[in-house]
């Protein structure tokens, strides 16, 4: 009798989820037909550093697939992804805690991560208007960007061989530290242990956020929240102290650092926002945090895969070092004005950032419903940017596998620039693309060309040839590698 009804149930619930699930598909993209409790995860999963490869074969520009954190639907083209994110006003501006959970729990009220209400509205427009007033002098940011070299330069000098996963993001993270503190610190600064360990627990705990997801109760018999509450405190004994100290010392229309730009803008622009839930001035914390995440994951990232990529093309190496010559002469370092010289160069950086996809993937959320190519999609989906996809489609980049620089450049020779490629977004678009883009294209061009004026770069004698394949699901990192560096001059 019992097994019976157990049967019974079980025949009924099967048909309530078949049913329930096809009107939830009704009117979507295609896409493979969920599982009970785990939805996809079986189809996307199969592949952690390109979860959507295999799916992309099979449906092409657009599918849905759901997960156990949400319904997402994945365009895989560029006219897509254009028309999503730039020709639907603000349908998918939402970020929504499907996709940042467990981050929120640490960043708190950023922009980056923060869902779209009047909050994130009001943080963004601060982000915005400091980095105009701080970036008004790019010069000062250049200096600060070479100390950061500097301290690159002073490690190769110690032991000539060097891993750039290693020394790379430390390095980033003192220049990103000056930006905001005025502080000038050495790599064996306590700072940046600090910073390592609250960046290694976010990377881990992203990484696992869809089993918590999938299974709640593990946070609790796990270290999953003392991990957080590490996360936290590290936080607090970075930021808020150094946000009170400027806070007190802060002389309005005078700027030290990136700090003081956040200061002034917020009361620059509180006034046009009374009488709405933006938070306080206490959230500026949080966007000092959003621009060292930011800065770590996509510049240092992109300088490694820069470095592997000169290691494994030495002709594109030595095209450089004869750019560089031709432009820079050899008493004194590369600048960023010389940057509108070397179209080789600002190609080359451009090739890293297509063929390694450091950010594989960009979600938004619908806020509310709308459509893409003739689809229905409801409110609070989440939509992907495949961008790993878009930036190898052969329809818009022959011989998409291929390392080739030459991309970038016009049939004179000339740079064609960041944003005039149809299918080329690595920062993002839309009203969630990188808003530090300006400061990210002048650490990379300013570490790269230095770096490949005064060296030439080569794998230690008896090395196993590097992999281009990447690690990482949100970030695609290189793995690891060591590489020489030999005086060039």
């Amino acid at each position: 009798m019992i097994a019976e009804v157990a049967v019974s149930l079980f025949l009924i619930w099967t048909i309530w989820y078949i049913s329930n699930t096809c009107i939830k598909k009704q009117g979507m993209p295609p896409g493979p037909f969920p599982l009970p409790w785990i939805g996809n995860i079986p189809h996307v999963m199969s592949d952690q550093a390109f979860p959507f490869r295999k799916l992309s074969k099979e449906y092409g520009e657009i599918f849905t697939v759901f997960m156990p954190n949400g319904t997402f639907v994945v365009l895989n083209t560029a006219s897509l992804a254009r028309n999503a994110r730039l020709g639907t006003k603000d349908d998918f501006a939402g970020r929504s805690s499907e996709l940042t959970y467990p981050l929120e729990l640490i960043l708190g009220k950023d922009v980056v991560f923060s869902d779209y209400s009047a909050g994130y509205l009001f943080r963004k427009r601060v982000f915005k208007s400091s980095l105009h007033v701080f970036g008004s002098g790019l010069g000062q940011a250049e200096d600060r960007a070479r100390h950061a070299v500097q301290l690159a330069l002073q490690e190769i000098e110690k032991c000539q061989s060097f891993s750039p996963n290693e020394l790379v993001p430390s390095t980033i993270f003192a220049q990103v530290w000056e930006w905001l503190t005025s502080k000038k610190i050495t790599l064996d600064d306590p700072t940046i242990n600090l910073f390592n360990e609250i960046q290694g627990i976010i990377t881990n705990q992203s990484r696992e956020r869809s089993i918590y997801l999938l299974i709640p109760f593990l946070a609790y018999i796990t270290n999953y929240n003392r991990k957080m509450e590490r996360a936290k405190a590290i936080k607090k004994q970075l930021f808020p102290l150094e946000f009170s100290a400027h806070r007190e010392t802060y002389i309005p229309g005078v700027i030290r650092d990136l700090t003081d730009s956040f200061i002034g803008a917020y009361e620059k622009e509180i006034a046009n926002w009374t009488g709405k839930d933006i938070g306080s001035i206490e959230d500026v914390p949080d966007l000092m945090l959003d621009v060292v995440l930011t800065a770590i994951d996509t510049v240092s990232t992109t300088i490694s895969w820069f470095i592997l990529y000169n290691v494994l093309h030495q002709d594109i190496q030595a095209k450089l070092h004869k750019e560089l010559d031709d432009v820079v002469e050899n008493d004194r370092l590369p600048c960023w004005q010389d940057a509108q010289n070397m179209p080789y160069l600002q190609a080359t950086l451009c090739e890293v950032l297509r063929r390694s996809d450091i950010v594989p993937l960009t979600a938004t959320t619908a806020i509310r419903d709308t459509t893409i190519a003739g689809y229905h999609i409801p409110k609070n989906t989440n939509v992907v940017i495949n961008i790993n996809e878009i930036h190898h489609d052969p329809k818009e980049w022959p011989e998409p596998n291929e390392f080739n620089p030459e991309r970038f450049l016009d049939s004179d020779g000339k740079f064609v620039g960041w944003t005039t490629k149809h299918a080329f977004m690595p920062f993002g678009l839309g009203r969630r693309e990188c808003l530090g883009q300006l400061f990210a294209r002048i650490v990379m061009f300013t570490f790269a060309s230095t770096l490949l004026h005064l060296y030439k770069i080569e794998l230690p004698e008896g090395a196993e040839k590097p992999t281009t394949s990447p690690i990482g699901l949100q970030i695609h990192h290189p793995k690891d590698f060591t590489v020489v560096a030999k005086k060039r001059h």
